[in-house]
C-alpha cells in the first residue's frame, strides 16, 4: 500500500490516522536494576566499577561472584550504565529491600 500521493508506502500509523508516541520512564525516577558484568571482567573490578559509579554503597544493594549486582539507580543512570564495555546487560527488577532482609537475615538500614 502506498501514500495518498504516490511517494512510497505508507506506515501503519498513517494508514489509520494514528499518531504514535513511544515514552519510557522518567529518566530521573530511580528503580532498581539488576546488571550482569561480561564473563572476562573480574568481579572485585566489576563491583569497583560500579561503586564508582552509583555514588555510594548503599545503591549497591547486593552482588554476586557469579557475576551480577543489584542497584538502585535513575533510569537514565542506568541506560548510560548498559552502554559501558565491561556491563553484559542491565534491566529494571522488582526489589523490595525489607522482604530481601526478612528472607536473607540481615538488616535494612
Amino acid at each position: 500500500m502506498s501514500d495518498a500521493d504516490g511517494g512510497g508506502p505508507m506506515s501503519v500509523a498513517d494508514r489509520f490516522g494514528a499518531s504514535v508516541e513511544i515514552t519510557g520512564p522518567d529518566p530521573e525516577t530511580e528503580g532498581f536494576f539488576f546488571v550482569k558484568r561480561r564473563d572476562e571482567v573480574d568481579h572485585d573490578a566489576f563491583v569497583t566499577g560500579l561503586l564508582g559509579l552509583v555514588g555510594t554503597a548503599d545503591r549497591l544493594v547486593l552482588h554476586h561472584r557469579s557475576g551480577f549486582a543489584v542497584v538502585r539507580l535513575s533510569h537514565g543512570r542506568a541506560q548510560q550504565l548498559g552502554r559501558l564495555p565491561w556491563v553484559d546487560a542491565v534491566g529494571g527488577v522488582r526489589f523490595d529491600p525489607e522482604q530481601f532482609a526478612a528472607i536473607a537475615g540481615v538488616p535494612v538500614e
